[in-house]
């Protein structure tokens, strides 16, 4: 498929089955409770294990929709609750793992070009005299580190989904962080396939998120619940939708 095909399909995908789209907004809704709002420590504890259930509930949920994805089916899959969490839960190790790498490399890239020290030192100059100076080497510093970590973060983004979608084939931890074997489905894929798929999903999903924050500011309270429901969950399904099609494409 190509990018327009893998959109076209995405975009329509999540609302072919009402009633599935409705249990799973329920679980995003769970997933994103607003625990501060609770008025007692016991009840900010309980919320906060109903909204990690409910966020690793979605995570297995996204992998069967990307199973689905690169198998080509049109239909949202069934809740299986029990396989969901546990499947949740290897997704939420792969994910951790694709994110700790960029993060590292970026703090080392940003102690060694001497970024992380100019800003402790404007920072102390700052708190020191009210006053503070930008130093050449310290914007070179910081064109270098940003630079880099959009680099990274492209990069590991692609491999992240990647692993994503090799987790939902072939259900093993280390076929999905195993990059060498994900850089070769990104080739099969085809590089400058993937940066494109990845700009264009980049922009519908602020396009999408844009509106479901602005449903919550429009609508006092019951707007987060709504942009949760509808606006959330319709992303979730969206974005997990597309990684599939690109991935039956190896």
């Amino acid at each position: 498929m190509n990018i327009s095909e893998i959109f076209s399909d995405s975009f329509k995908y999540p609302i072919i089955d009402i009633k599935k789209f409705a249990i799973f907004g329920i679980v995003v809704v769970l997933a994103t409770l607003n625990v501060s709002a609770a008025n007692s420590s016991v009840l900010q504890i309980i919320l906060n294990v109903v909204s990690f259930v409910a966020i690793i509930l979605v995570l297995g949920y996204g992998l069967d929709v990307v199973k689905y994805g690169f198998k080509q089916d049109n239909e949202l899959p069934d809740f299986d609750f029990k396989t969901g969490f546990v499947n949740g839960l290897k997704l939420f190790v792969i994910q951790f793992c694709y994110l700790i790498v960029p993060l590292i490399l970026i703090y080392v890239t940003a102690y060694l070009s001497g970024f992380l020290q100019s800003l402790a030192g404007i920072m102390k100059s700052y708190y020191e005299t009210g006053m503070y100076s930008i130093s050449n080497s310290f914007l070179t510093s910081m064109a270098v580190t940003f630079i880099i970590a959009v680099v990274l973060s492209i990069v590991f983004m692609l491999f992240a989904n990647i692993g994503m979608a090799r987790l939902a084939k072939y259900d093993d931890i280390f076929e999905a962080v195993n990059l060498s074997k994900v850089f070769k489905d990104l080739k099969k894929i085809g590089i400058a396939k993937s940066i494109g798929w990845l700009i264009v999903l980049m922009i519908a999903g602020f396009i999408i998120i844009l509106a479901g924050v602005g449903i919550s500011m429009i609508i006092p309270f019951a707007g987060s619940i709504i942009a949760s429901f509808i606006v959330i969950s319709y992303f979730y399904l969206f974005y997990y939708r597309c990684v599939g099609l690109l991935y039956s494409n190896i």
